[in-house]
Formats: C-alpha cells, structure tokens, sequence
C-alpha cells in the first residue's frame, strides 16, 4: 500500500547555513519512492526503502564540514540516525543504501555488493550524506536491510553512537593490533573517543595486549580518554614528544594538521579516520582516500601482494621501467598509456570485476591524488576501493609524507562505515557496559530539530562532545 508523508525540514546549504523546506514522500517499498521538495520533484528511487520517523539524530565531523564534501546541496543531513519501527520500538539504520541494503534480488547487485563491498557500491546512495534525505528530518527512507533493532542494553542516547562506534569499531580491525603494540589515539574528541572504546573492548573481548595511548592537548580530554579505557594520555607538543611515540597513529582530528604530527609520531602505520575535506599534507583527495578506503604504502616487490587473481597494477608518474618489468615478471597485469586518460581507460577495460586497479605505482603526492580521482567530473579512482597506492622511491625531494613513508616505512591506512551488528554485538555485551556508559558520558547537549543551527553552532564548542538533535521530546536520550 502506497504511503504520503508530508513535513517541514532544516536543509543544509553550501554557504553552510540551515534554511526550512517541505517535503513530501510517496510511494512504497516495492515499487519505490518518490520526494518531492518545495513541490517539486527532488529525487526518484527504485524499490527497498521503507518510511522511518525518526526519534533522534547525532551531528558529527562530517556534518559540520558538509559543504567541503563533493556532494550535491541543499539537503537534510544527519546519518547518526536512531528511528522508530512500526511497532514504536527503537532502531538504527547503516547508512549506505546499495544494492545488498535495499534488499534488490541477488541477480540485481554490483559486482560490489556480490564481493562484500556494499558500503562501495557504485550506485548507492549515502543516508544524510549523498542525496538521501538524513535523519534532521522528522522521517527518512531507511535501506529495507539496513535496520537493526537497538538491544534493550543500550540506551537510547548510547545508540545515537552506533553509527559512529561501527566505523571506530571497523578501524581497529582494520588496523588488527599486535601483542606488545603501542596504539595513540590523536584528537581524542567526538569520534577519537569512540576509537578508544572500541580499542579497550576489542582488547578485552580478544584477550590480546597492547597499549591504547590518547594524544590530545586539553586535560579534559586526557582524563575522558583514560576513563573510556586509555592506558595514559599525553599532550605531545607540550611533552616535546613528536617522534615515533607509537606503532600505529589513528587520526581523528579532522584537521589539516592532525596528519602532519601523525606522520611524525608513528612508527609503523597511520590510520586515516577522519578528514575535512580540504587538502592536508600535499594530499587534495584525502576525504576520497578514506571513502575508497584506500592504502599508502612505500613500494618494494615483497611488499606487493599477488595472490588471487593476477592483479592489475597502474603505473605512472615517472616510476622508472624496472618496476613494470619486476611486476610484470611476477604476474601482475600492468597498465600504462601516454597519459592519464588513457591509463584510466585500460584499467577499466582490462577486465577487473571491480572497476579500477588493483594497485597503482607512483612516485609523488600529486600521483597519489591521481590515483583517487583522476577525473574531476567523476566520484570514480583509478584505483579501485580497497585497493592500494604504492610510492616508489626514484630519488624525489622529501616532504613530510614522502619522508614518512619512504625514508621511515610508515604506511597510510584508512577505514570508513563498519559494521552495525558488530557494533552493537560489542555495545551489548554485559560484561563491557558499553551500551549504558557511552551515551551518559559522550551525550553533552540536546537540541529539538527546529533549533537546528543553534545545535551546530553548539556541536563546534570545545565544551560539548556530542551534540544531539530530538524529534521526540517525550522520550528520554540521555
């Protein structure tokens, strides 16, 4: 049966300010949705949505940056989204509706949704961040798969954290922590804190040993890292400690300087987590780094995997002919052209079920930037996701990433969407207490969503962590 729903929303514009506008939903699941705006048609989707109303909405990083993102404005943003079911009970919603979240019929899904990349999937639509109308908005269209009841461990204002603690969840398994590890959290504030939970309960559930280690210039800061589980917090420039303090660097500042020092303090590795949209480090496309979920690493042949599928491998950028022909020896199919248009056509034609190389081989940042977004009118890498960029050293001046990865072996790694189950898997768990604790301490301000731009201002406050917009001032979220 076709549904119309009808309702006033705060947008947000690319002059960044918050102005109301109405829409209108109708339509059904099965046979698809259609929003109108202002009377106007605004969007047209196919089947696997279905109408949510929505309880509560957390603002983020992302939504404070929204118009540095290469995505369409005006919108209603909001992807931290906690909905109500049709029965009144509380449920969260992962945010990217591709193929496998719609629920489509298999013979329907991407070659990304069939290999367990759905959160890549070409085609999807991002819930807040990409066209689909976000949870600042008293309804949304939720991804038919993608909603998950909240477990009656978690509290309401601790599920508002579920969308964020999945994707620090998916860092730390990403990052995969050795025995005797130092692991340092940089910029422990909104989501760096939730990196720190999420360390603490990954290393209490797997039984493994490794240091967690908060790096953050404010003392409140410091002593909220450690009461989320850090071992010790320290301000590094303070200290005078701004060299190789750490395994693995997670950063999660959001800002072009949080790079920088991360690439200074680490050792081994340093995990992407949080960008904000601007160039940082010789970098222009690191937001689009970490969407693709892509990896930086120092080139050498036993560091190029070639299991599975003989790989594709682009290489360019004055990388000198030695290294085709080592790749070449060792299986890799490899792609060159006389410039970079044509480089990307023959990676896309050369028969990868994904789209794009597997590995690209470079020799500077501007290479690097290539390798993310070697078109400007396309959301599209030459690489494709998941995959990896390796600099090669031919000899090139040194920046500070250069420097960090060819003279020091440091590697970028990067995450972005984790897993909702897993998240609340750990949120639930009795032994932990997560799911009571994280709301009451995290939750600092809430805002109903008429006050919307009153909460945003609020959310850039050094005194709030995490700010909350209500639809629903009778339920209780903190």
């Amino acid at each position: 049966m076709n549904s119309s729903i009808t309702f006033t929303a705060p947008e947000y514009h690319a002059d960044g300010t918050i102005r109301p506008a109405t829409y209108a939903l109708s339509g059904c699941p099965s046979e698809g949705w259609e929003i109108h705006r202002n009377n106007r048609i605004h969007l047209r989707l196919g089947e696997g949505y279905r109408p949510l109303r929505v309880s509560h909405c957390g603002i983020c990083a992302t939504d404070l940056a929204r118009r540095h993102l290469p995505f369409p404005l005006p919108q209603i943003i909001g992807h931290e989204v906690v909905a109500f079911d049709d029965n009144g009970e509380l449920v969260v919603i992962e945010i990217n509706a591709s193929h496998a979240g719609r629920g489509l019929a298999r013979n329907a899904w991407c070659e990304f949704c069939r290999n367990g990349l759905d959160t890549h999937c070409p085609d999807r639509l991002v819930l807040g961040i990409h066209d689909l109308p976000g949870g600042f908005g008293s309804w949304v269209l939720a991804p038919v798969r993608n909603v998950q009841p909240v477990p009656t461990a978690v509290t309401p204002a601790s599920a508002t954290l579920v969308e964020p603690f999945a994707a620090a969840l998916h860092a730390v398994e990403t990052i995969a922590p050795r025995a005797g590890d130092c692991i340092a959290v940089l910029g422990p504030r909104r989501l760096g804190s939730l990196v720190i939970a999420a360390l603490a309960a990954w290393r209490a559930r797997n039984g493994q040993r490794f240091e967690v280690l908060a790096i953050a210039r404010r003392a409140e800061l410091r002593a909220l890292a450690r009461r989320l589980g850090a071992d010790d917090a320290v301000d590094a420039i303070a200290s005078g400690s701004r060299h190789r303090i750490a395994d693995v660097v997670i950063e999660t500042t959001g800002h072009p300087d949080g790079l920088a020092l991360a690439v200074q303090l680490a050792r081994r590795e340093v995990h992407v987590k949080s960008t904000c949209g601007q160039p940082t480090l010789g970098l222009s496309h690191l937001t689009e780094l970490v969407v693709d979920e892509i990896s930086v690493r120092p080139y050498s042949d036993s560091l190029v995997n070639t299991s599975g599928d003989p790989p594709i491998a682009a290489v360019f950028d004055g990388v000198p002919d030695h290294v085709t022909r080592s790749l070449t020896a060792r299986g890799l199919r490899v792609v060159g052209g006389d410039t970079l248009d044509a480089i990307t056509e023959a990676t896309r034609t050369a028969g990868n079920r994904l789209g794009g190389a597997d590995l690209a081989v470079v020799s500077s940042p501007a290479g690097v930037d290539q390798c993310i977004r070697p078109r400007p009118t396309e959301q599209r890498g030459l690489v494709r996701p998941r995959g990896t960029i390796y600099v090669a050293d031919v000899g090139q001046p040194r920046d500070p990433l250069l420097s960090a990865l060819l003279d020091n072996g440091v590697c970028l790694s990067t995450s972005r969407c984790g897993d909702f189950q897993s998240a609340l898997d750990v949120l639930g768990d009795p032994a932990l207490r997560l799911g009571e604790r994280l709301g009451e301490i995290l939750v600092t301000e809430i805002a109903p969503a008429e006050r919307l731009a009153h909460a945003f201002v609020a959310a850039t406050s050094s005194r709030n962590l995490k700010v909350v917009v209500t639809h629903d001032d009778n339920r209780l979220i903190a």
